[in-house]
């Protein structure tokens, strides 16, 4: 037995995904069934959701306020600071 329902949905997040979809060979709908279908094959949701940590905010902060930053022009400077 299937289910009709509907959601409200961004036009940007929409048209955007519909791109990816359509790339792939799928409709909206297939897409929408293959989310639900590894939710409920895997009882989680297929990527990480998180809210960021407090050292993350911390180091966030740092960067914005350009506290305990250091900057280097090349890749190489960086590896020579690091020793590696």
């Amino acid at each position: 037995m299937k289910r009709q329902t509907s959601v409200r949905i961004d036009n940007e997040f929409y048209n955007d995904s519909k791109e990816v979809f359509d790339a792939l060979g799928l409709s909206f709908g297939d897409a929408v069934n293959l989310f639900l279908a590894v939710v409920s094959i895997e009882k989680k949701i297929p990527f990480e959701l998180a809210l960021p940590s407090e050292d993350i905010k911390k180091r966030i902060n740092n960067l914005e306020k350009d506290i305990n930053t250091e900057t280097y022009n090349t890749a190489e400077d960086l590896f020579r600071e690091l020793g590696i």
